[in-house]
């Protein structure tokens, strides 16, 4: 074993750097659920806090109210914690719409490490706790306390009534052991301080949203760029001629740190962007872009002339265009709709929203003969779910950065005349598509 050991040939050398722990990770463990059936970790986080003395986290998740939901339990439970509560309502909607997990400390004598590859190095950053994130059944405690004491004294009296003896009550004292009442007033003291101590409520970043890979390119230090010491010039030119002929996709694109987009010409910068913001204004885009290594100098027409050959303008807000996500000869992850369906759907759904008419899953299914999951991804990909559960683009304001451009007036011109033969194609293509025939 030992000679098959070294004569086994060593076909690469992969860098591992690892970070120092100023980082102050968390993990959070969470109970284990069925993945495929379960929407709840995948929903809206509807607040997140956190304390930094005791590190405490509470995290909330918006419950699907109008799928496998009793709304009448909902308002029952929602209005007990309202009677029971001294601070203000913790459902303003009136009814339990949101489960939120809260941390626990575990004991550990091991020190656990995350670790992000990139293909060609390995960085490694240790956590410094591990917490368990576990449902914080508030609104089900108080009720059932009080149910208890209800029952607790309904069985009381049916035991007085049963009973003719009269009891006698016996009284034990034991003797504490030394430096106990002590230690019974640090802990009362400790669970007084860790009350008092504020929320910091924080702001939940999805996962894959650019501002997330910012965070993580805090740790890929040192940067895994390396230069070829003897021919440098070489190196440098192998690098960008890879980067050149790379095909981006949407999940090539979530895959680049920061400074790994910068290795990238502009018009791929502005693709890398698009795909992980999904919508987004032209002076984030310029700041994001500036981020990523383009100098601050460069002409503001320049990035418009390759932001409107891969993207649409949008009530002031840039989409990136549906032939970037969809390509030719492609189909769709759920069921394998061709890509001509997908860009026609996608397209069909931004016009909708753009013109403030109600998106119904159920009706743009039918009309496209597209499964729920196919008409959900679309959706997820430039809208999101209001308060009143309809559908909405991702930006509804604009910042008006566009129309101190020279030549806004023409953008908009071209993007309407764009706007109106896309749609003019898709009703086309509905009138002719072939109808399913009724059994």
């Amino acid at each position: 074993m030992d000679n098959e050991t070294d004569d086994d040939e060593i076909i690469k050398e992969i860098p591992v750097f690892l970070s120092n722990d100023a980082m102050k990770l968390l993990l959070l463990h969470y109970p284990t659920r069925l993945s495929k059936n379960d929407q709840l970790l995948s929903s809206t986080v509807t607040q997140c806090k956190y304390k930094s003395e005791c590190e405490e986290l509470e995290i909330s998740y918006a419950l699907d109210t109008d799928k496998n939901y009793d709304k009448g339990h909902g308002q029952e439970l929602a209005a007990e914690m309202d009677k029971t509560s001294k601070d203000k309502s913790s459902y303003p909607s009136g009814m339990v719409d949101h489960l939120s997990f809260e941390s626990h400390n575990t004991s550990s004598n091991t020190t656990d490490m995350i670790m992000y590859t990139s293909g060609k190095s390995l960085h490694l950053c240790p956590l410094k706790k591990t917490l368990n994130m576990l449902p914080k059944l508030s609104h089900i405690d108080k009720i059932d306390l009080k149910d208890d004491n209800k029952k607790s004294s309904l069985n009381q009296n049916e035991s007085e009534e049963e009973e003719e003896e009269e009891s006698e009550q016996i009284m034990a004292k034991f003797k504490d052991r030394p430096g106990k009442k002590s230690e019974k007033k640090k802990m009362q003291e400790m669970v007084k301080q860790r009350a008092m101590e504020p929320w910091i409520n924080l702001s939940f970043v999805p996962n894959g949203h650019y501002y997330s890979r910012e965070e993580l390119d805090k740790f890929l230090l040192p940067q895994s760029d390396t230069i070829d010491e003897k021919d440098p010039d070489l190196s440098i030119t192998k690098i960008e001629k890879e980067v050149i002929n790379e095909n981006i996709n949407v999940i090539r694109a979530r895959q680049l740190s920061r400074n790994e987009i910068k290795l990238y010409p502009l018009e791929k910068k502005i693709k890398i962007l698009l795909f992980n913001a999904k919508m987004i204004s032209t002076k984030m885009l310029m700041n994001l872009l500036h981020k990523c290594g383009v100098p601050t100098d460069e002409s503001v027409t320049t990035i418009l002339t390759h932001l409107k050959e891969i993207a649409v303008l949008v009530r002031g807000n840039w989409i990136i265009k549906s032939e970037e996500l969809y390509p030719d000869n492609t189909i769709s992850s759920h069921f394998g709709l061709s890509f001509e369906v997908m860009r026609l759907l996608r397209d069909y759904i931004i016009h909708l929203l753009d013109s403030n008419q109600i998106v119904n899953r159920k009706n743009i299914g039918k009309m496209f003969n597209a499964p729920p999951e196919e008409v959900k991804d679309v959706l997820t990909s430039v809208a999101v779910l209001d308060d009143k559960k309809m559908w909405k683009l991702l930006i509804t304001n604009n910042d008006g950065f566009l129309e101190t451009v020279d030549n806004y007036n023409e953008i908009c011109k071209e993007q309407s005349d764009w706007w109106a033969t896309r749609v003019k194609q898709i009703n086309t293509w509905l009138e002719q598509k072939p109808k399913k025939n009724s059994i």
